[in-house]
């Protein structure tokens, strides 16, 4: 591989004499809350890379993550005197990037790479050069290796040869423009496994924080193409791999004894896509743990036609086991009620095989929690709201009620691109917020139903819900801005100017024949999207960051 130990040896002999041998990652925290900021859980990528780094090359790494570390601010960092800094790139903390790059760099007078990489770098990377040297699209296991290699090379005219053969990197040529090296190939041997240790205050995280788990990965991509979905646009290219059972054991045993960590939630995009492998994994974790303790919980991310019987589907015996090996909860990408939305989001299940899939999972005593996606053509405002009383009677813990968010990449991209609401604030991309112009009813519509749904349903049953929706009340007053100049816009551009109509119901409907004109006028385009961006900023408040919240409860009833 390139970039091996051997590779880097030599330059960073000459580095460590003056501290410049260390790489630090760091995650910083949004100023708006979301769902995940109330689990204490480092993201999955900035692990892979950082364990990567401390295998395969001889720099000091150090993973610094907000919750475990306190604030991290630029002058702590350059006070490290690091060789490079590497940030996730969140959309919802890219602002908190870039202020924080920009006083990084001042310090350390611009001579410190920063290199990014993750989901907003590989769906925005234009936004993410505003506080990137280097970028990396897509999987970055490889390519950060051959990255460094070529940054360690004191002749330019290697260093630019080396840094054009890297697959899936954004950066500066000679001549100060940038430049992509398009190309990427899928990753099919995931090859790595945590090491801990280089996370700054991970170790004993349990006794810490009651709501610490950790993400796992197990494989990567997914055999379905909804039309929403973003993994496409993430990984690259198609292709559903898997990972090497013993790393996949080792990462969960290392946590637990490490950090004291049970809860694990299992970051592939569809788990047990590859049934056999589900099997063998699920027949190693009950070997590994027979007779423990202390033994893994997993929430993994799953399809209800996985439950409902029919091809690919899971049999009973491979549930059971599942459920033996620790699979406590199954996270079901129900998306929708609508037949309608179900259709155009191409997910091909009804009704029908939900319940059954919910029939089988309550068989083998697996809880169940709901992702909903909000928004699309068949969902009326009532359709949204109804998804507590279907979630309640369908008998899940929890649901999480998204909203509909046309990916770059993806399939809604290709065919709605027009349907964005252009320049909304990145701090609002957080999944909870409304940034696409609805067919049924208004962008704020959905927005108000959207809370309200998760308001009903965690009001609903006992007390194990109140968690859930003091959550949801903290995302919801964090929004308002959002929301507020969602509400401006609509009554000072989208109802004035025929982009939706009222009908004699009182219900909006959006007028596509309209939005096509103004989205076909470049003038018209232009302008709309400046008075967008102008409303979206004047709604903000100062932004003031705040501690990151930790709840006093289980991790696995907010997973």
């Amino acid at each position: 591989m390139a970039g091996s130990t051997s590779d880097l040896e030599p330059e960073l002999s000459s580095k460590a004499a003056n501290g410049r041998d260390r790489i630090l990652l760091i995650e910083l925290s949004s100023s708006v809350t979301n769902l995940g900021r109330f689990m204490v859980m480092p993201r999955f990528g900035m692990l892979a890379i950082a364990s990567i780094l401390a295998e395969k090359t001889r720099y000091r790494v150090k993973l610094l993550f907000e919750p475990y570390v306190g604030p991290i601010t630029p002058e702590s960092v350059a006070s490290e005197n690091p060789r490079y800094v590497m940030l996730n790139g969140l959309t919802t903390a890219s602002r908190e990037n870039e202020i924080f790059v920009d006083r990084f760099r001042e310090l350390t007078r611009g001579t410190v790479p920063v290199i990014t990489g993750g989901e907003h770098a590989s769906m925005f990377p234009e936004k993410a050069r505003r506080y990137s040297d280097f970028i990396f699209v897509h999987e970055g296991d490889e390519g950060v290796l051959a990255l460094l290699e070529a940054l360690e090379q004191r002749d330019p005219l290697t260093r630019d040869s080396l840094l054009s053969r890297v697959a899936g990197l954004h950066y500066r040529g000679k001549d100060g423009a940038w430049k992509f090296n398009d190309g990427s190939e899928r990753i099919q041997e995931i090859d790595f496994r945590y090491d801990l240790s280089v996370v700054e205050g991970a170790e004993h995280a349990s006794k810490r924080f009651r709501t610490a788990c950790m993400p796992v990965q197990t494989s990567r991509g997914c055999i379905y193409c909804c039309s929403f979905c973003s993994w496409l646009t993430l990984y690259g290219k198609s292709g559903y791999y898997v990972r090497a059972i013993d790393d996949v054991i080792h990462d969960i045993v290392h946590t637990i004894e490490y950090t004291g960590i049970r809860d694990f939630i299992v970051t592939d995009n569809l788990f047990a896509g590859d049934p056999a492998y589900a099997e063998e994994l699920a027949f190693r974790l009950m070997r590994e743990f027979e007779g423990r303790e202390t033994k893994p919980r997993l929430t993994v991310l799953m399809r209800a036609d996985q439950f409902a019987g029919g091809p690919g589907s899971l049999s009973d015996r491979r549930i059971r086991m599942l459920s033996k090996a620790g699979i406590e909860n199954v996270s079901l990408g129900l998306e929708s009620t609508s037949s309608r939305s179900l259709l155009q989001m191409n997910k091909k299940i009804d009704l029908a095989r939900y319940y059954l899939a919910s029939e089988r999972l309550r068989k083998h005593g697996i809880g169940m929690l709901g992702t909903f996606v909000a928004g699309f053509d068949g969902d009326t405002y009532e359709d949204v709201v109804n998804l507590s009383e279907f979630g309640h009677r369908f008998g899940l813990f929890t649901i999480q009620v998204y909203a509909r968010t046309i990916m770059p990449g993806s399939t809604d991209d290709l065919l709605s691109a027009h349907r964005n609401i252009p320049d909304r604030l990145d701090r609002y991309y957080n999944g909870h917020g409304v940034c696409v112009l609805p067919g049924s009813m208004l962008p704020s519509d959905l927005q108000r139903g959207i809370f309200e749904a998760e308001f009903r349903f965690h009001r609903m049953g006992d007390g194990s819900r109140k968690l859930a929706l003091r959550a949801f009340q903290s995302i919801w007053a964090g929004m308002r801005p959002h929301y507020e100049a969602l509400q401006r816009i609509e009554r000072e551009i989208l109802v004035p100017e025929g982009i939706y109509r009222e009908r004699v119901s009182g219900v909006y409907t959006l007028q596509n024949k309209a939005l096509d004109s103004l989205y076909m006028d470049e003038e018209r385009y232009r302008q709309f999207r400046s008075r967008c961006a102008t409303i979206f900023r004047e709604a903000e408040p100062a932004i003031v960051r705040t501690p990151v919240p930790v709840p006093q409860a289980d991790a696995a009833s907010l997973a």
